[in-house]
């Protein structure tokens, strides 16, 4: 079974949460638990468990097997891995102004973050490319900040030849042990060349399977955040929608900042299932259901946070005397970008089984169920957004308002402080939807909701 349509997203009844997101969504990324130094083990830790790890005896069940990769939590004084990144700039006509003045200073404010072992490369773009600074070590700061502060406003948009120059650029320095990153800068419509979101969606896929993502950042209200969604969501990148110019600065220090948290990369997660269970789904995250076996990828592993899926399971009924048994073997292979090795790790997933009903509510996993739920709200907000594009302004508005209800019933009961924000979001949307004169700001949040998920503050 092959992903679904890009952003696709399918809602469904589910105990004990209303609905799930199952698409093409990033890697759910969120805090993570304390993690270990990572002088006590690998860059990241495989960890797998089941919302409902006691099922009741005698029956089929349904069962969501969450499998998440910790980053580790880097050491202040260790060393993390070197960054190669090239900013493309979008320099067509509607940049002029505060838009360009800004876009220069962001950039150049970017790279203090960077070391001097870094690499570092900058296009720019409107009708025709140019490489303002051609990949190179960040040492020669002076070369890149006066490449970048000649940078002008020109013509039109030829958006996906901006990030095919990018890719070659980073093409000269990418090695496995760097983060390959393309930052993506546009506050316009792509114009020239290929421009809808299909296209760029296969340039995005076509560039992560090389090991290089491109985080994307709107600007303003006049972009196409379907297209810089897609070509985020399918490069394992984030997009990031930015209102008001005087902002951008903040937003380019992020994701640069992103850049450089990353430890590990190459992740590829294999889900066996065992005697009598069969993966339905997959929630969260893009991946290949080949019979009982699942496999998914992620690009890169940030430091101290937590990347996970959900896989809907298909649980036989236990055999008479059956008190336990094995739900899958969860096996993870990544390059550890801190000690620049390869690293195996897996796990075995089992499940018990009751005659009482008690049991199994009392043995929930509470934060299994709240992680269903935040992916339920994504679900809810991309079928308003089908909604509200349709035309039915108030259907729209409903999905949402449920949405925040069906949270604070599951923030009740799981008591994690996750939820209260996402429950915040979705009352704000519910409102949006409905003042016409703000809906192209307003569908940019909620599309930028959703290509975020839960990222909290990288």
């Amino acid at each position: 079974m092959r992903p679904l349509t890009p952003i696709a997203l399918v809602a469904r009844t589910l105990p004990p949460v209303v609905a799930v997101v199952s698409a093409l969504l990033p890697a759910t990324v969120v805090a993570a638990p304390p993690a270990a130094p990572v002088t006590a083990g690998a860059a990241a830790v495989l960890d797998a468990g089941l919302g409902t790890p006691v099922m009741l005896g005698g029956r089929r069940n349904t069962a969501f097997l969450r499998v998440s990769v910790v980053g580790a939590k880097v050491p202040p004084g260790m060393t993390r891995s070197e960054v190669n990144v090239c900013l493309a700039i979008d320099r067509s006509g509607s940049m002029a102004g505060e838009k360009m003045a800004s876009a220069r200073r962001g950039a150049i404010s970017a790279l203090a973050r960077l070391s001097d072992r870094d690499i570092v490369s900058v296009v720019a773009y409107d009708d025709t490319i140019q490489i303002v600074v051609p990949a190179t070590r960040a040492s020669n700061r002076r070369t890149i900040e006066s490449g970048i502060e000649r940078l002008q406003p020109g013509g039109s948009t030829a958006l996906f030849a901006g990030v095919v120059k990018c890719a070659q650029e980073v093409r000269k320095f990418a090695t496995r042990d760097r983060v390959n990153r393309i930052i993506l800068l546009s506050d316009g419509i792509a114009n020239v060349g290929p421009s809808s979101p299909t296209e760029l969606g296969i340039l995005g896929a076509d560039l992560m399977r090389e090991g290089i993502s491109v985080a994307t950042v709107g600007l303003g209200a006049d972009y196409n955040e379907d297209l810089m969604t897609e070509l985020a969501l399918r490069s394992d990148g984030r997009h990031t929608f930015v209102e008001r110019a005087a902002d951008l600065a903040r937003f380019l220090d992020e994701e640069m900042g992103a850049a450089t948290s990353v430890v590990a990369r190459d992740a590829e997660v294999k889900i066996r299932c065992g005697e009598g269970v069969r993966p339905l789904r997959v929630l969260g995250r893009p991946a290949d259901v080949v019979g009982n076996t699942v496999t998914s990828a992620f690009g890169k592993i940030y430091g101290a946070r937590q990347h996970f899926f959900v896989v809907e399971l298909d649980v036989d009924p236990s055999r008479a005397g059956e008190t336990s048994r094995q739900i899958a073997d969860v096996q993870v292979a990544f390059r550890d970008l801190l000690r620049n090795q390869t690293v195996d790790q897996s796990l075995v997933v089992a499940a018990e089984f009751t005659d009482r009903p008690n049991e199994v509510d009392a043995r929930a996993n509470p934060r299994i169920t709240a992680e269903l739920g935040l992916l339920s709200a994504d679900a809810a907000t991309e079928r308003a957004l089908q909604l509200r594009d349709a035309g039915d302004i108030q259907g729209a508005a409903q999905v949402l308002s449920q949405s925040s209800l069906d949270l604070e019933s599951i923030a009740r009961k799981s008591r994690d402080t996750r939820l209260q924000k996402k429950i915040n979001v979705q009352r704000t949307r519910a409102r949006e939807v409905q003042e016409p004169e703000r809906w192209s700001i307003s569908r940019k949040f909620m599309k930028k909701d959703i290509s975020d998920n839960v990222l909290d503050g990288l």
